[in-house]
């Protein structure tokens, strides 16, 4: 299932599109790593977002070693 990554830039929100959820939270913690973080957002495509989606402090919290 496909997942994105949004994120605020210049005034626009940016998306992209990730083949799975493992590399849309990579992408998403690099966006983090180089100090964007503004209203970043990752969640599935398709289905029930609910439970699924995550802003910037969900992914702090993950573990960056995983």
């Amino acid at each position: 299932m496909s997942w994105y990554v949004s994120y605020r830039s210049g005034g626009s929100v940016v998306m992209n599109v990730f083949k799975n959820k493992d590399l849309a939270i990579s992408a998403a913690r690099r966006l983090l790593d180089v100090g964007c973080d503004d209203g970043i957002e990752v969640g599935p495509m398709l289905g029930i977002p609910e439970g699924n989606i995550m802003n910037a402090d969900d992914l702090r919290r993950l573990d960056w070693n995983e």
